[in-house]
């Protein structure tokens, strides 16, 4: 969003905290606060503006629904992007009854309704998807997915991008850990935890993130060589102590941001051959065999993450190209290096320009939803805005993305 802000695109974002009322408005402000933003006062929510992109976060008030309709009916936006960060479709469904296109972004398959990543389908929920002008995926892996058990027309172009800037070069040989970030069942935590145990003179890091629950907190904790660390606004803290990082998926992963942030700073990754994990590692080493989740229960955990069966693994092959990494100094550097090289190389190209290109077509084309809710896009743009918008897809399409 931000690097469409900063191609002249007006761009406002509207979020919620995870548990409403006073207390959680309080400390969204002090953290603003504490990373230099100014947070305005709302009644029910904290507005703030972030590198040109609008934020409104509801923090109070639970009805989601009225306060997006309240933004829709403020802002009057050409094009909503809705996610499956919104499973249950609260938003989805708000804005498909509005009169701006609606294109829906799928970042992990789990939260989609059908398919066999799915825990909770639903046609009903299907059908929905196939009402949007667009559907545009993180990952090819995600993008066929979606078209195969969704019958969901779906593309990919890059919409998880890197911070600006060149990454610096931080992968070292006699760094301190073995990192795994957002340890939890789904992401593999018992092949951290094996690995762990088969190296007890080997530092390992855990991050936990969103899908920590307590007990993977205690199993963690059992083991002495396993330093959990605190999430950091910069991930440059993390990776500058980080000598291989872990990427163990079990699921259905769409595509790991993770894994291209640790290889454009020289640090080896070893990562399962799951989803979409093949397409970050960008056909470096070394993508390895795990059992993957086979059947997802109807039910979420005490995070609300999809309830999975995990089933036993084989760490030895993990072990082997661990022992390798730790022990192998010169296969080593040749590793950071070349992981680095074809990372950057990756990056030059990975901009929002194809992601532009592909809303300004939706913009121009016909509208899928009929029923004269709303006039069709073409309609409704003055011939001095559809010339703008034809120039700027014409040089969008001259730009080559991955």
């Amino acid at each position: 969003m931000e690097a469409l802000a900063a191609r002249g695109h007006a761009v406002r974002v509207v979020a919620r905290v995870e548990h409403f009322g006073a207390e959680a408005h309080a400390e969204l402000v002090r953290e603003l606060s504490d990373r230099g933003a100014v947070p305005r006062h709302e009644r029910a929510s904290v507005e703030f503006q972030l590198n040109g992109v609008e934020v409104g976060v509801l923090t109070r008030d639970p009805n989601l629904r009225t306060y997006f309709a309240a933004q829709l009916r403020a802002f009057a936006p050409d094009i909503i992007l809705a996610s499956t960060d919104d499973p249950a479709h609260l938003m989805l469904e708000i804005a498909l009854r509005s009169r701006a296109r609606v294109v829906y972004l799928v970042r992990a398959t789990v939260a989609l309704p059908f398919g066999p990543d799915t825990g909770l389908p639903s046609e009903f929920q299907t059908e929905a998807l196939r009402q949007a002008d667009g559907v545009v995926a993180v990952s090819e892996y995600v993008a066929q997915y979606t078209r195969q058990w969704g019958g969901v027309e779906a593309i990919h172009v890059p919409i998880s991008l890197l911070d600006p800037g060149s990454p610096a070069d931080l992968g070292r040989f006699d760094n301190r850990f073995v990192s795994m970030v957002n340890p939890c069942a789904v992401k593999g935590i018992s092949i951290l935890l094996a690995l762990a145990e088969r190296f007890p003179n080997v530092e390992f890091a855990a991050v936990p993130t969103w899908g920590t629950t307590a007990a993977d907190f205690t199993a963690l904790r059992k083991l002495p060589n396993i330093s959990i660390l605190p999430p950091v606004d910069e991930i440059d803290d993390l990776l500058r102590q980080t000598r291989v990082m872990l990427a163990p998926s079990l699921w259905a992963e769409a595509r790991s941001r993770m894994i291209l942030e640790a290889m454009s700073r020289g640090i080896p990754v070893m990562a399962s051959n799951v989803g979409g994990l093949a397409e970050a590692m960008l056909g470096m080493d070394y993508l390895l065999p795990v059992n993957p989740v086979a059947r997802y229960r109807p039910m979420v955990d005490e995070l609300m993450v999809p309830a999975v069966e995990i089933p036993p693994q084989d760490v030895g092959p993990w072990a082997a190209v661990l022992e390798r990494l730790l022990t192998d100094r010169a296969h080593y550097g040749w590793l950071a290096a070349e992981s680095r090289r074809v990372a950057l190389e990756y990056a030059r190209n990975l901009n929002a320009v194809p992601f532009e290109g592909y809303l300004e077509k939706v913009l121009l084309s016909p509208g899928r939803r009929a029923g004269g809710r709303r006039q069709s896009g073409r309609a409704r743009l003055s011939d001095e805005r559809r010339r703008l918008l034809a120039l700027r897809l014409k040089r969008a399409n001259t730009h080559v993305g991955h």
